[in-house]
């Protein structure tokens, strides 16, 4: 049943009302959460309904990509509108391996507090100092049982995260705000696989269990580049699936499904707390996730090293006054949330933006005007998760073809996402395909140069006991990283 909000219709409150006040603004935020398993991007799970409502008055960007697949970098750029490689927040270290974002960097949450806003922050961080400038409210975990999927203090906190963000909206103070609700959940899916490492017997669920994605199996193990083909030696989760049945592959999607749906209830709250006071017909609601997850595409549990869309390719949604709702989603644009959130909100704010930030404001799209300036490309970086393994690589998301690269032998691949959007047929060695090759090659040299990245400089760093056993993750045998640099540690 589809949930109408109060002040909804107020929302689209007219252009003179608007510049009489600033907006507020609402951001949620869901970890681990793909597009692939939100309505509002033509999923049919019915996982995410509250958030396909926002969507259905709003605007959906398809092409959303971030900065990294993994939490703290993807996070600490975010905040701070900067890349990976310019934050130098690389892996989910903490210091010194990785260093807090410098005071003189400004972040979204420095610009709006000191420009008038009441910046709050609810929930996960994670953020190496780049929610600088937000008031942050430690969640309190509340633990409670499910009967059919583990749940952790990722969802424990979520409860507090939820309490949290729902008493401040309920109670709005009397100037502008920016909230950001930031749920750990769907990320209790982590917690799952640790449940349930190598072939195993799943609790009974109720319901049909769902279907493998299409790009389930791997064609072509040798076709990919080797960081990615020994995933499973580098991440622990990948470890312990690595020699799961279908069958344990399906009830990880019936996992990840449940935790999207547990958030969503959550967020379902947060919006009705939201449209409660006056204040939410003056709101701006963002909906968006620092990555995605493999979701059993290509064997794939969680997110590590590769650039394949379930992980890259995130929410990215928009509505409230002001913003002119599109029917369908805006599939021509590439955008990075990485760099553009924080030029769009201050744009919408009424706020200058640092000449420094890269990124591109998105106002005029959401407004319903041409979009003058944009991405020819979109970028994601990658380095290690916590320094078991390096592999560093790159990701360049063109018009049409999205290409990868990766220090360790020279690996690349190349996929047409018009015609092969589950990224099965790798044609990087594809002669057909030499200048398309070179093309986004050399896309990835112009990134390099004009945002001063270090890449060609990085090392990589992955023992060779990590590389022994045939490609593939049904073919893991041996010790993973995290137990090889345990026992060097010893």
């Amino acid at each position: 049943m589809k949930t109408i909000y109060p002040f909804m219709g107020l929302a689209l409150c007219s252009v003179t009302t608007q510049a009489q006040e600033k907006p507020n603004f609402l951001i949620i935020q869901c970890d681990h959460l793909t597009q692939r398993v939100v309505g509002a991007y033509g999923q049919t799970q019915g996982c995410t309904l509250p958030m396909d409502e926002v969507a259905s008055r709003g605007v959906i960007f398809s092409n959303a990509y971030v900065g990294c697949p993994l939490s703290q970098p993807s996070r600490a750029a975010l905040w701070s509108g900067m890349m990976p490689h310019e934050t130098n927040v690389r892996s989910n270290s903490s210091e010194p391996i990785n260093t807090r974002i410098p005071e003189n960097i400004p972040t979204l949450g420095s610009l709006f507090s000191e420009n008038g806003y009441d910046a709050v922050h609810f929930g996960k961080t994670h953020d190496m100092g780049s929610l600088r400038g937000f008031k942050h409210k430690e969640p309190v975990a509340k633990p409670f049982t499910d009967p059919e999927f583990p749940v952790n203090n990722d969802s424990f906190l979520d409860v507090g995260t939820c309490e949290d963000a729902v008493a401040y909206l309920s109670n709005p103070p009397q100037k502008p705000f920016i909230c950001i609700a930031d749920f750990q959940n769907p990320h209790n899916i982590c917690g799952f696989v640790g449940a349930n490492e190598g072939v195993h017997t799943d609790r009974p669920i109720s319901g049909t269990l769902p279907e493998l994605p299409a790009n389930f199996d791997v064609e072509d193990w040798n076709n990919i580049p080797t960081p990615v083909q020994y995933i499973c030696c580098s991440h622990r989760r990948m470890t312990q699936a690595s020699h799961w049945s279908e069958e344990n592959y399906r009830h990880y999607i019936a996992a990840f499904q449940h935790y999207t749906k547990m958030v969503s209830k959550q967020v379902d709250s947060v919006l009705k707390a939201l449209y409660s006071t006056p204040a939410g017909k003056n709101t701006i609601i963002v909906i968006l996730a620092d990555h995605g997850d493999g979701m059993a595409s290509h064997r794939m549990v969680t997110k590590h090293i590769s650039f394949y869309d379930e992980m890259t390719n995130v929410p990215f949604i928009f509505a409230g006054p002001g913003i002119k709702h599109q029917k369908k989603p805006v599939d021509h644009l590439l955008t990075q949330p990485t760099l553009d959130l924080l030029p769009t909100l201050c744009d919408l704010a009424g706020i200058p933006v640092p000449a420094e930030k890269a990124g591109i404001s998105l106002a005029p799209t959401l407004k319903g005007k041409k979009q003058m300036k944009t991405h020819p490309y979109v970028v994601s970086e990658w380095h290690s998760e916590y320094e078991y393994i390096t592999t560093p690589g790159r990701m360049v998301r063109g018009p049409r073809y999205k290409y990868t690269h990766y220090l360790e032998g020279n690996g690349e691949e190349l996929y047409d996402m018009k015609k092969d959007p589950g990224e099965r047929q790798n044609l990087a060695k594809d002669p057909k395909y030499v200048k398309v090759l070179t093309e986004h090659r050399a896309m990835l040299n112009d990134y390099i140069k004009h945002s001063k990245d270090d890449y060609r400089t990085l090392k990589v760093d992955a023992d060779p006991r990590c590389r022994k056993h045939a490609p593939g993750y049904p073919n893991h045998e041996g010790p993973g990283a995290r137990e090889i640099l345990k026992n060097k540690i010893k």
